[in-house]
């Protein structure tokens, strides 16, 4: 059988300098943790499907923002027995480093996964290509 049909994993996406260029804009304010503005550019360019370079690191900066978000949720029960507090604060330092890791690497035109984030990213979103 010839595979060479098989959709592209995005570890093996190639991608032009001209896509790179264009998306980079969305990519880089789909981590702004700010208000949700990032959450809801990851939707918005996961919706639209017209770059891929923006829609790769949408998907990684939505599955961030999930787990970020059930982290916290995980957390604030345990405000009760006096080590959420401590908790939430060491999630939401590493959110923070992981959204500026994100920032880095759209910015700089790389399609790096982050760390701890990006295997889910693939298995969550693997299926949303460019339309």
């Amino acid at each position: 059988m010839d595979n060479n049909t098989a959709p592209k994993t995005d570890s093996e996406l190639q991608l032009s300098q001209q896509e790179i260029d264009s998306g980079k804009t969305m990519a880089i304010l789909s981590y702004l943790p700010i208000a949700m503005i990032g959450l809801i550019v990851s939707i918005v360019v996961l919706v639209q499907k017209n770059n891929d370079y923006a829609i790769y690191h949408a998907k990684q900066a939505l599955t961030l923002s999930i787990c970020a978000l059930v982290a916290q949720a995980v957390c604030f029960p345990l405000i009760f027995i006096c080590i959420g507090g401590p908790l939430m604060v060491v999630v939401s330092i590493c959110a923070l480093v992981l959204f500026i890791i994100g920032i880095i690497n759209a910015s700089g035109g790389v399609c790096k996964p982050l760390p701890l984030i990006g295997p889910f990213a693939a298995k969550m979103f693997g299926n949303i290509r460019k339309a």
